[in-house]
């Protein structure tokens, strides 16, 4: 039996399908039972809660052989700094009270940094909690995802262009959530495997380029504009980012301006196929964008 925690998501979901497609037991956890429903067709046993609940994680994690662990974002929950620490501690304490031996997480390229990433210093805080485990543990460091671009989409095909606060000259890594799941699923039916697994995508790309690259896709001529700090931060507060959050993003493009957020190469061993082309054509095959 693998558990699979955020199994109605991107990366979750990708891996509950790998793994029932190769056999393999799978406890599907989520918060929403409805969202569930592509796992449980699967073949995978749905647990319907927040892992932050005791009761949740001793049914998630009872007589796990690995897990595929991640830290969820909850926009309605006050204090992202708070809340992720309670998860991150929750999930540690589950996976510890029911001795599981192997685990895989979700991380971040950039989370061997301590301090000075945003969003990306929780996910390093997780990494040393999950380091004091006795178990085999897994730390899969993927790039700036596709999807990222997901909740800015309309507003950029409507204006023709997309504003953020990374330096137009700045190239990132980026790839696919389908692609992380894969590479999370390898690593969850491969016994020996340990340590970091960076998923850097085929190739780092600028937000000037990226952003073109899909407006090609979708038929629609984009472009990237870089905002000043204060100019995109009253934009997402009056979207209804929360201040805190809003603070983490742009800490986080600030790191990525000082190219401190890095990887460390790329080759068989971390290649993911997925184009930002293939991407973006998915956009149109599932919504029609």
């Amino acid at each position: 039996m693998i558990t699979v925690l955020g199994a109605s998501g991107n990366t979750g979901g990708q891996v509950v399908r790998r793994l029932r497609a190769a056999g393999v037991a799978v406890r599907a956890v989520g918060r929403d039972a409805a969202r569930l429903a592509d796992a449980a067709a699967h073949g995978a046993e749905p647990v319907v809660g927040d892992i932050t609940d005791p009761a949740v994680r001793t049914a998630a994690f009872r007589g796990a052989e690995a897990a595929y662990v991640l830290m969820p974002l909850d926009l309605a929950a006050p204090g992202y700094r708070r809340q992720q620490e309670q998860v991150g501690t929750a999930i540690t304490a589950g996976l510890r009270a029911a001795g599981v031996p192997r685990v895989v997480a979700l991380s971040s390229l950039g989370a061997e940094i301590p301090s000075g990433t945003g969003f990306l210093e929780t996910l390093h805080q997780q990494e040393e909690r999950l380091a004091g485990l006795d178990a085999r543990v897994t730390l899969l460091r993927p790039g700036l995802f596709f999807e990222s671009f997901l909740p800015a989409l309309p507003a950029m095909l409507a204006a023709g262009v997309h504003h953020d606060t990374v330096a137009p000259d700045v190239a990132l890594p980026m790839v696919a959530t389908r692609d992380v799941g894969d590479a999370a699923a390898t690593a969850l039916l491969d016994p020996g495997a340990v340590g970091v697994r960076e998923v850097p995508g085929p190739e780092d790309l600028t937000l000037p380029d990226a952003v073109a690259r899909i407006g090609a896709v979708l038929g629609k001529p984009l472009r990237y504009e870089r905002a000043p700090d204060d100019v995109m931060r009253a934009v997402l507060v009056e979207a209804g980012l929360p201040a805190d959050l809003t603070d983490e993003q742009l800490a986080m493009n600030a790191a990525f301006n000082r190219r401190v957020v890095r990887r460390r190469g790329r080759g068989p061993a971390t290649g993911s196929p997925t184009t930002i082309e293939q991407w973006a054509a998915s956009l149109v095959s599932t919504t029609g964008a």
